[in-house]
């Protein structure tokens, strides 16, 4: 992405100043592996090689530290993916077909242990006709049922539905939910946890701290996340799930910065009166500004461990104030005692070759530079423009959206590093369009093609590991991927980029070798947001000419 870090929010100040059917199992546990599609007399199956230790089967109760965090069934539907008939709604913003259901599926499991580091075992399992073994669905801590639509399938869903609910009644526990999404108008009622939703329990409304409770905005927060219809927010939900009831911390969602009844009173309160003591006046000064307050104010409606809604919210009210509120907050004395680390899973190979040598160091510096002018390593090809590069897709939900996103590269004027100037357009929440920029630095990595980035955000400061994952000889395209922590507000995130010299995406004939770039890296096309990079559109005229050389102007000069 052409910004690349995290957000962070603070609602928690809001309380000084207001407050019979089979399956087919298609088995999936990532990290690196090949597949095969087999097609047979009972639907798909996926036979999966890993080059990690092998899984248990899909009816394993056992526990492993592979999958101590416990598992998850994803229930797709019986038809053929081939008559593409039941197309899944992930990638309605891609710059490819959205995807089949079984496709989706693969992926969202492989997603789903990223996020958890290898440690939620996932099953696919198609529906069918014939009799088999339910007991990937039966036994699994979260069953997730996707487009079940045909009357057949329905079947199938409210009967396996039917026997975990029952199963639930009589022997209560708390690490198991399942939900129906894109199913017809039916939701057949969730449950997470102990909170049923066809059977509530008052406690669920009247005591908000009880599990019940606890549950019940979890449903509610889970079926939003799900019905976004994207890869990170899907797996994002069954984090939350799993940190809540599992019984064990997930590092992707352990951390929070709110005010909650999940955190308990004691917590809340500790909380509260270190910030008072130690950031009193900061907390002052944006509490009495109307920028700074209304950012918090709207910060305070969300949970900030979903980093689409916070980030829009956080660049939608920058200033000095809020930088200075979090940095003393946040980073200075990390009231929140969060912390994160930048995710290992997937591993990425950087390009091992360009123009037919051996990848260096240097050859690695000159790709990332690109096109910028002015530049003593540019490359062979360099068009020499006012950017590196322009992002034309990204991968990241909460980052890749923005629109007239550039990338600019360049040395520092002191020692060895780089600098990384992101410059991109925001759609406020509130309708304006403003210019956004950041200034990272950049640090060549042990393996050619690799570069550790950091960078204040905001008063947070973000950690990232990037790799070059594929370019063109003629440097008209490169493939970024990207890892990253803020450990300051306990978030991680991952993503990978599209980048061109115009942001235009490259010419039809490209993109499927494109495509196997961004597959090396564990990344579905269908998983890419196409970037709007038109200079005439309307937002882009009324935010003005973009501030490019904001920062390279005296960076350049005094390092």
């Amino acid at each position: 992405m052409m910004k690349t870090s995290i957000s962070w929010s603070l609602p928690c100040i809001l309380v000084l100043s207001k407050r019979t059917s089979s399956f087919s199992p298609i088995r999936i546990q990532s990290q690196n592996f090949s597949n095969k599609l087999l097609r047979g007399p009972r639907g798909w199956s996926l036979s999966l090689s890993s080059t990690h230790a092998p899984h248990p089967p899909a009816s394993s109760e056992a526990f492993t530290e592979q999958n101590k965090l416990g598992s998850v069934t994803l229930l797709i539907p019986s038809t053929d993916e081939d008559a593409g008939v039941y197309r899944s709604k992930f990638g309605e913003k891609s710059p490819v077909s959205c995807p089949s259901y079984l496709s989706a599926a693969k992926q969202l499991a492989r997603k789903i242990s990223h996020f958890s580091d290898g440690q939620i075992f996932t099953n696919v399992v198609s529906a069918s006709d014939n009799d088999g073994d339910k007991d990937a669905c039966l036994k699994a801590n979260a069953l997730i049922a996707l487009g079940l639509t045909s009357p057949t399938d329905i079947r199938c869903l409210s009967e396996i539905f039917r026997e975990r609910r029952t199963k639930q009644s009589l022997s209560p526990t708390p690490n198991m939910c399942q939900f129906a999404v894109e199913c017809g108008t039916n939701t057949y009622a969730p449950i997470v946890g102990p909170y049923d939703e066809a059977n509530p329990s008052i406690f669920a409304t009247l005591v908000p701290w009880s599990d019940e409770a606890f549950g019940k905005r979890l449903s509610e927060q889970m079926n939003d996340l799900f019905h976004k219809q994207t890869s990170d927010e899907f797996a994002l939900a069954l984090m939350l799930f799993f940190n809540r009831f599992s019984g064990y911390n997930v590092p992707w969602v352990q951390h929070s910065i709110d005010v909650t009844w999940e955190k308990g009173i004691v917590q809340n309160a500790k909380e509260i009166f270190a910030m008072i003591t130690k950031c009193g006046p900061c907390i002052a000064k944006c509490l009495n500004d109307d920028n700074c307050s209304q950012c918090i104010k709207a910060l305070d409606k969300i949970d900030t461990r979903d980093q689409v809604t916070s980030y829009r919210t956080v660049v939608s009210f920058e200033s000095e104030l809020l930088r200075d509120f979090s940095l003393c907050i946040l980073q200075k004395n990390n009231i929140f005692e969060c912390k994160a680390e930048i995710p290992t899973l997937p591993k990425v190979k950087p390009m091992s070759t360009f123009r037919g040598k051996d990848m260096t160091t240097e050859t690695a510096r000159g790709i990332i530079i690109g096109h910028l002018a002015d530049t003593k390593e540019s490359l062979e090809g360099s068009r020499q423009l006012d950017v590196s590069w322009k992002v034309a897709c990204g991968a990241n939900v909460a980052y890749d959206q923005f629109p007239s996103q550039n990338q600019l590269f360049y040395p520092s004027a002191k020692g060895k590093d780089l600098w990384y100037d992101p410059v991109f357009r925001v759609e406020t929440i509130d309708g304006r369009n403003v210019w956004c920029k950041r200034h990272y630095k950049v640090r060549t990595g042990e393996t050619p093609g690799t570069f550790r980035f950091s960078v204040l955000d905001n008063g947070v400061t973000s950690n990232e590991f990037w790799t070059v994952v594929g370019a063109a000889d003629d440097l008209s395209w490169v493939v970024f991927h990207y890892a990253g922590a803020a450990g300051a507000v306990g978030q991680r995130y991952l993503g990978g980029l599209l980048c061109t010299p115009d942001g235009a995406l490259p010419p039809e004939k490209e993109l499927e070798e494109i495509w196997e770039v961004f597959r090396s890296a564990e990344i579905e096309p269908w998983e890419l947001f196409v970037v709007d990079n038109n200079e005439e559109s309307i937002g882009a005229q009324e935010a003005g000419p973009p501030p490019l050389d904001y920062y390279r102007k005296t960076a350049a000069i005094i390092g």
